[in-house]
């Protein structure tokens, strides 16, 4: 960018990239596909020990972008400077490479921006659920930059002080080289506030938008929601100091008003209370953190605010003083009170109230069934657990006659949610009303087991050890808790090899209409292959709770001796003369079908469509007559299994699980894999004919075209109201009584 004059005309788009490889490819399309004539997209590689500049070629192939590759990693601020540097055009913009673009939304932003010919423009963007394809405009772009309108003059809009980030808005290349501004390199993480604060407070021109242009990913191992450490907090801590200071430096200078100092270090406090998770730390005397505590006293130093603070409406729209968040309801005397304590050092107090604040869970009253035992078959996608319930359906009268108790309280039958020939829920139910906190159904639940002469309780459900949710431990102590107190509990389970086990999880979430259904299975391993291949820990939190190892089998071992149903019984010390039945088979998707599928989940935000279509769809035979195989290459099924050597497999081993990975490892080897590179055209026209039924459906039924006629309307204008005194009210109420 200093090396020249910019050229005119052209959008320079700087991508950095660090190990987002499922993704890269669907930002770079959504910036090709804008329909921009002059535009400069640069990918800089911030990961070169990772990656190769071969990589990377083939990582951007069919793109136009010119490749910038680090000698080692400088870390995100870095990586934007060297794109800023690069970068020819006269206007830059940033995309995060697991990022992108709505629709012509980048194309539209860029022709407003060089309509109004600000400094900056802004524009929002929708915040992606974790996992899904579909989001909604991120809660402060929606309450302060949804208006389009330009403003000039420095500072001369509020409401840029509380833009988001820097790759919410395009720059002019001659300002930021006028004011030499760049992306501060000691901040690897984190570095987007500052650079924000750094161009609007030298801007004469800002313009915003006013509609989402970009779509913000939410995922589970991001920069923004991994778990931080010492030194992220040290990251988190400079950058309040930057900021503040910044602003302070600017009002000292008399070029802000002193409205913008008060609001900088009402948002300091905030980040520390709502966003930050350092107090524990603090409070817990931590040496690693004695230096930090010091330094956020300085940093709030003796400044303080009143209730007028909140009269600000910046502030007021964007503060959580008052509002029910994850952290609890902090009042506006708790925030002046942890404001203090937090000025004072005083870390223990300041713990105190946020733990006092805290949610608290509502745990339900004890139920004891000191006298049972009770068998928790945790099932794991496509390891039986349909086959295993319509058993225990069939034989429901049988078992209790052998003194075994299959809940009928929670039992979902056959109303599997897509539709699919041999869906089984099992007791779905329960963990609707785990997550609903639905004490009916508990209570239903333990009025059965206390009624039935049974000694042993069978429960059954698929996910119920809720891999992939972030609360895991929380739900599985919840369930635990609910299902009531035994004389013992074993939880069993059957295990697959751990490669074939985390494609089918995923091809059940894209099969059943599931919201992470729309991403690729490379986007799902990014964020679970450790959820799905740790079986350590997987299971461990069962453990902790029952003081139990549980109990595994092989799934692929039982299956291979048609002996799923007898293995069960074994493993589960059900009785074992119960023969077994003809249960429908509940197959596994073909990945022509899963592919398609993948597809509807994307373009279709209504998941009661997307099930609907789905059920229709599967109805259909695919008989395309193609071979069923992997959707991953044998190498990358290979690094599965590594995975899980590494960190289950003495854990499995010891509980009754110990698959023949030299052997699997040869199967793959030898495999003869080719990637799905098309769909059949009969699978296509069965997606279509299905989808143009179902996309035409309204959500709600329709009425019947014989219908009850309205009685007719009444062409008065006048009307009569019989308004009865107290004793006649009374009267009638006793006479309905009798």
């Amino acid at each position: 960018m200093l090396s020249g004059a910019p050229t005119s005309g052209l959008l320079s788009i700087i991508v950095t990239f660090y190990d987002e490889t499922p993704f890269l490819r669907t930002a770079l399309r959504s910036i090709r596909n804008q329909g921009i004539a002059q535009l400069e997209l640069i990918v800089v590689n911030d990961n070169p020990e990772n990656f190769s500049p071969e990589d990377l070629s083939d990582l951007t192939d069919g793109f136009d972008a010119r490749i910038i590759h680090h000698i080692e990693n400088k870390g995100l601020s870095a990586a934007r400077n060297t794109g800023i540097d690069a970068a020819n055009g006269d206007l830059i913009g940033f995309l995060d490479a697991d990022d992108y673009y709505t629709v012509g939304g980048l194309n539209r932003h860029a022709t407003y921006a060089r309509e109004t010919e600000a400094d900056i423009t802004h524009a929002g963007c929708y915040m992606g659920r974790t996992g899904s394809a579909h989001g909604v405009p991120l809660m402060r772009d929606e309450k302060l930059h949804m208006r389009q309108r330009v403003v000039s003059g420095r500072m001369a809009a509020d409401e840029a002080q509380f833009i988001v980030s820097s790759w919410s808005s395009l720059y002019r290349a001659d300002f930021l080289a006028k004011n030499d501004l760049w992306f501060d390199v000691a901040q690897r993480k984190f570095e987007d506030r500052l650079f924000v604060l750094n161009t609007i407070t030298q801007a004469q021109k800002v313009a915003f938008f006013g509609a989402p242009v970009r779509v913000w990913r939410q995922r589970a191992n991001s920069i923004s929601s991994t778990v931080t450490t010492p030194d992220t907090h040290l990251l988190q801590v400079q950058l309040l100091e930057k900021c503040l200071n910044h602003i302070k430096a600017e009002t000292k200078a008399h070029s802000l008003p002193q409205r913008y100092e008060k609001r900088e270090l009402f948002n300091c406090v905030s980040r520390l209370i709502w966003d930050m998770d350092i107090l524990p730390c603090l409070a817990a005397k931590d040496p690693a953190y004695d230096d930090m505590g010091q330094r956020i006293q300085t940093l709030l130093g003796d400044a303080s605010f009143g209730h007028q603070i909140f009269s600000d409406p910046m502030v007021a729209a964007t503060s959580r003083v008052g509002m029910r968040t994850k952290k609890g309801k902090i009042t506006r005397a708790d925030f002046f009170e942890l404001h203090k304590l937090w000025r004072e050092g005083q870390f223990t107090q300041a713990h105190d109230i946020m733990q006092a604040r805290a949610p608290k869970a509502q745990s339900p009253k004890a139920v004891s069934h000191k006298a049972k035992r009770l068998v928790l078959h945790i099932g794991l996608h496509k390891t039986g657990t349909t086959f295993v319930q319509h058993h225990l359906n069939h034989h429901r009268t049988a078992l209790l006659r052998k003194g075994v108790l299959v809940p009928q309280t929670g039992f979902d039958g056959d109303k599997g949610i897509d539709g699919r020939p041999g869906a089984m829920s099992g007791h779905q139910g329960l963990l609707r009303a785990l997550r609903t906190d639905d004490d009916a159904v508990w209570t239903a639940l333990h009025q059965e087991i206390a009624l039935s002469p049974a000694r042993t309780v069978l429960v059954s459900a698929e996910n119920m050890g809720f891999p992939t949710q972030a609360n895991r431990e929380e739900m599985i102590a919840a369930l635990m808790a609910r299902l009531g107190d035994y004389a013992s509990v074993d939880v069993i389970a059957f295990v697959r090899r751990p490669d074939t086990y985390v494609e089918a999880f995923y091809r059940e979430w894209v099969t059943s209409a599931h919201p992470s259904g729309a991403r690729s299975i490379e986007e799902v391993l990014v964020d679970h292959t450790d959820h799905l291949t740790n079986l350590d820990a997987m299971f461990r939190p069962f453990e902790d709770i029952t003081g139990q190892p549980v109990l595994l089998a092989d799934f692929d071992a039982l299956r291979a001796e048609d002996a799923l149903w007898s293995g069960f019984c074994a493993l589960g010390g059900l009785p074992t003369d119960l023969e077994g039945v003809s249960a429908p088979r509940y197959a596994s998707a073909h990945r022509e079908d899963v592919a398609l599928m993948q597809m509807i989940n994307m373009v279709q935000p209504s998941a009661k469509k997307r099930a609907r279509l789905m059920g229709a769809f599967f109805a259909t035979p695919n008989d395309s007559g193609t071979r069923d195989q992997s959707l991953l290459p044998p190498a990358r099924r290979q690094a599965l299994l590594t995975r899980y050597a590494e960190s289950s497999a003495d854990f499995a081993t010891a509980r009754g699980y110990n698959p023949d990975l030299d052997a699997a490892h040869a199967a793959l080897e030898a495999e003869d894999w080719t990637a799905l590179d098309h769909i059949p055209l009969s699978r296509l026209h069965a997606t279509l004919d299905v989808g143009a039924q179902i996309m035409g459906e309204t959500d709600t039924p329709q009425a019947h075209a014989i219908a009850r006629p309205k009685p007719p309307t009444a062409t008065s204008r006048y009307e009569m109201k019989i308004k009865l005194r107290p004793w006649a009210v009374k009267l009638i109420e006793r006479v309905r009584r009798r």
